[in-house]
């Protein structure tokens, strides 16, 4: 397989470039490769073919553009080694895979959003209404941290208050409410006919954790 020659053709600004592989493809039977674009605004037409098929293209845009304040200069590889081939085209295949710039990807993502939200909506809006302010948030990260060491604390008055005296309400809401959170939570946990569902217990807040215990203790 005969090797082919490799010409190059350097410029200032992308049109530059475009002029340059224009003039070559025009003056003889070659074929452009790529056009790289390198620092300082500077790129670089790459155009192959037979031998004297290159030179007469690399001589004609030349001719055109060394007068030009955008050509930079040119440069004919007669024979071009199966290596340097192997080199130029992995160039253009990398520059090809080359990902979008940040701006582009950023685009992308607006239009992929609403395709997403659509499928999640209702998902994301009943997390919103579940979720706890920010402060009953933190709180609650805190108070989860030590539940389970506290679950089986149990307020000694309340205890002895149910099993003596029966017809006396099971709970005392004024004991109640000295309570901290997660000892309220506790005692829901541990109530099996109380109103509220597991989850209910885990995002209440204190008034409503008293309010659920003293109607458990009213029907009782």
């Amino acid at each position: 397989m005969a090797k082919r020659a490799l010409g190059l053709i350097e410029v200032k600004g992308y049109l530059g470039a475009v002029v340059a592989a224009d003039l070559a493809v025009k003056a003889a039977n070659v074929s452009i490769i790529n056009i790289e674009k390198i620092k300082s605004g500077l790129n670089t037409v790459h155009i192959t073919g037979d031998v004297g098929a290159v030179k007469a293209a690399v001589a004609a845009a030349v001719a055109e553009l060394e007068n030009k304040s955008f050509y930079r200069g040119s440069h004919v590889i007669a024979s071009m080694d199966e290596q340097t081939e192997k080199l130029i085209r992995a160039e253009k295949k990398l520059k090809k895979e080359e990902p979008l710039p940040v701006e582009e990807r950023a685009i992308a993502v607006e239009q992929a959003v609403p395709l997403a939200q659509s499928k999640e909506e209702v998902a994301v809006s009943a997390n919103l209404v579940a979720s706890p302010e920010p402060s009953e948030r933190t709180e609650l990260v805190n108070e989860e941290a030590t539940e389970t060491t506290e679950v089986a604390e149990m307020p000694t008055s309340i205890e002895e208050e149910a099993v003596e005296t029966p017809f006396v309400p099971k709970f005392s809401q004024t004991e109640l409410e000295k309570l901290k959170v997660v000892k309220l939570r506790s005692i829901a946990y541990r109530e099996k006919d109380i109103q509220l569902s597991k989850k209910e217990i885990k995002f209440a807040n204190k008034r409503q954790l008293v309010q659920a215990l003293m109607e458990l203790s009213r029907k009782e």
